[in-house]
């Protein structure tokens, strides 16, 4: 009795959640998303600057080791775009709106990731920027047609999941 006694008298504590690690869900797409556009647009920018050649696997990696860290910045350019953009071109058609921020998502990536992955494999020298320049120009569709998927596409879907956590 005694036992019964003294849990009875004893403050009770609220159960943990049964599902408390779902908080991961919000760093998924930093580690799934951005390095494969990292990895796509590094290697687009990588071939458009040395064309197939021997070792551009390796060239290819380092370049993507060289532009992975520079994405983050571009991301935090995006959002800080998106909020202001945002309230700008909530008059517009949605859909418009969404083109015009999916360009300028392509035309930020680009810059940023071009500038990264030339200067990894050419350097800086007194070609760099007309060899960035045919880098960020001839790569620049690859980057709308990322930007229209990710914001038509990934974006939503990634929304939704996160919200569900």
């Amino acid at each position: 009795m005694k036992t019964s006694a003294l849990m009875s008298s004893a403050p009770t504590t609220p159960a943990p959640s049964p599902t408390p690690g779902f908080r991961w869900r919000r760093l998924v797409p930093l580690f799934t998303v951005m390095p494969v556009i990292g990895l796509i647009l590094s290697g687009v920018i990588t071939w458009l600057n040395l064309g197939w050649v021997d070792g551009f696997f390796g060239r290819w990696m380092m370049a993507f080791a060289t532009a992975l860290p520079v994405m983050p910045l571009g991301f935090l350019t995006l959002l800080t775009l998106e909020r202001v953009l945002g309230p700008r071109l909530s008059v517009w058609p949605r859909v418009v709106a969404q083109v015009l921020l999916a360009l300028c998502t392509a035309v930020v990536m680009e810059l940023l990731l071009a500038s990264a992955v030339t200067l990894s494999n050419q350097g800086l020298s007194a070609a760099f920027p007309g060899q960035w320049l045919a880098a960020f120009l001839r790569s620049l569709p690859v980057g709308v047609v990322i930007g229209l998927v990710m914001t038509f596409l990934i974006k939503p879907r990634l929304t939704r999941w996160m919200a569900a956590a």
